[in-house]
């Protein structure tokens, strides 16, 4: 009798790409040899981006809290389940002011999630045993929920990303948690054994022209280089837009009762009322913000601070005791030498999205510069004393430039020998003494570490918008993925970074 075919489990949510991606990538990981399931938040995306079907062989959230005996409080008293969990998702909500969703659902509380995800995707993977998960990053309740299990079970979490090197992809086994520890492992063996000539070859050219690299996220159609446009016209006026509202309208008579279970997005028609409104109150702030900008620096030593794009994961996941940027600036700026400045550079994605009142308190702090969003931030860091962030790529660029760079969260590069992660303020005098200090390491330990990053990624172009219809894409993706399940027990198919010390 031959063996069953090992499952692959995708989680979907309802971003306009995510169902979408992964159907596209189904058929070509069931031609290696897998079955593929998938679970759902709810059905959302069934509506936007589907005709209507449902999944077959999938798992909803939604459907399973209509069908759930509530939890008992004793289930509800057990000290390991815990808010944190849902820090990711409330910090969507209130950054884009989206009204939480079951403030008036008498059917479901926030309380019973926790449990109720728990039980879910132990439901799933005792029926199909899934052999990995497969996301973006777990950049939400539910993915980290599935987590949870995936550790539990020791199942790698695949989450996928665009490299910070450009034609490359990033496929964590931890869904992007704690990856500073995989990678210096990698780093471990490099220094050992020198590494791949390749992997060698593309770290010393990424080094050698860092200035002029432009990660494939932020190039024009990759997903970030998406988040920077601003323009409402073409965003909002257009017959796509019409007919996106035309099936929200049909999500909410057809699946009405579901309202009060998506604990999530709950309203679609709130959620796209609300992206507008924070889109237009943007387009209003532009100017006033435009005028607080500098150009460049005025002169003098400065630590270079880049701005975020919020709600991200990278903050609210990766660094959810440092999301309120006002006061990490505050923080780190009443932590400098007198003679020393922080020059806080914009986002080229986050121009204008944080309040008015935002911009003003920081062009009223005496030693910060707030700079716009055109200057070249790596020529900035070039000249900066060093670079002081919360996970952001401007620290992983830094550090290639040699520059010591302290790092608020939990991030990939951590692992590079002129790098400091912090978890809390207490050490940022510290690390900032650290900084003032700072000699430049070895290039060759800067080359070994980056050769160990470019031994983390797999060669190929990759973005959740941008891959779509991109048969070349998947296949290598699809290719990746089964090599890396083909290998027992390899540290590129382990989750088991996420929880070490």
């Amino acid at each position: 009798m031959a063996s069953p075919r090992p499952t692959i489990l995708c989680l979907a949510n309802s971003a306009a790409y995510s169902r979408t991606f992964f159907e596209e990538l189904r058929p070509h990981l069931i031609g290696l040899g897998f079955n593929v399931a998938f679970a759902l938040d709810s059905h959302l995306s069934d509506i936007l981006y589907a005709k209507g079907e449902a999944l077959a062989d999938a798992w909803y959230f939604t459907d399973f809290c209509a069908t759930q005996t509530p939890p008992t409080s004793e289930d509800l008293a057990r000290n390991d389940l815990r808010w944190d969990l849902m820090l990711s998702d409330f910090d969507r909500l209130l950054t884009i002011d989206i009204p939480v969703p079951l403030a008036k659902s008498n059917r479901l509380s926030y309380a019973q999630i926790p449990v109720l995800l728990e039980r879910f995707f132990t439901d799933i993977f005792d029926a199909v045993a899934p052999v990995a998960v497969l996301y973006e990053q777990a950049s939400n309740s539910f993915a980290l929920a599935a987590n949870e299990i995936a550790k539990a079970r020791n199942v790698p979490f695949f989450s996928l990303a665009p490299a910070r090197v450009a034609g490359r992809v990033e496929i964590s086994p931890t869904g992007a948690l704690r990856d500073h520890v995989t990678v210096a492992r990698i780093w471990d063996r490099v220094k050992r054994e020198g590494g791949g000539v390749e992997a060698r070859a593309i770290a010393a050219h990424y080094i050698r022209t860092v200035e002029e690299q432009v990660p494939d996220y932020m190039r024009a159609g990759g997903d970030g280089e998406i988040l920077a446009r601003t323009g409402l016209w073409s965003k909002y006026a257009n017959l796509g837009k019409l007919r996106h509202i035309q099936r929200i309208l049909a999500y909410r008579r057809k699946h009405r009762d579901e309202l009060l279970l998506n604990y999530q997005f709950g309203d679609p028609l709130v959620i796209s009322w609300s992206l507008f409104r924070r889109s237009w109150r943007r387009r209003l702030r532009v100017k006033q913000v435009s005028k607080l900008y500098r150009e460049g620096p005025s002169g003098g030593s400065y630590f270079l601070y880049p701005l975020h794009f919020h709600p991200e994961a990278s903050t609210s996941v990766l660094a959810p005791d440092f999301i309120d940027e006002l006061t990490v600036i505050k923080a780190i700026a009443f932590r400098l030498p007198a003679h020393v400045k922080l020059v806080v550079k914009e986002h080229p994605s986050a121009v204008a999205l944080q309040p008015l009142e935002f911009y003003r308190q920081l062009d009223a702090l005496p030693n910060v510069e707030l700079i716009g969003p055109g200057a070249n931030a790596k020529r900035l860091a070039r000249q900066a004393i060093g670079v002081i962030c919360v996970t952001s790529t401007l620290g992983f660029e830094a550090a290639a430039l040699n520059k010591p760079v302290v790092c608020l969260g939990d991030v990939l590069y951590g692992y590079f020998p002129n790098v400091r992660m912090i978890t809390h303020y207490g050490d940022l005098r510290g690390a900032i003494d650290w900084a003032m200090n700072y000699e430049a390491v070895d290039p060759d330990d800067i080359l070994s570490a980056m050769t160990a990053y470019v031994e983390f990624t797999d060669a190929g172009s990759f973005s959740f918008t941008g891959s779509l219809g991109d048969t070349e894409a998947l296949v290598n993706l699809a290719d990746i993925i089964a090599r890396r399940l083909s290998t027992q027990k390899s540290l590129m198919n382990t989750n088991h970074a996420a929880s070490a010390q």
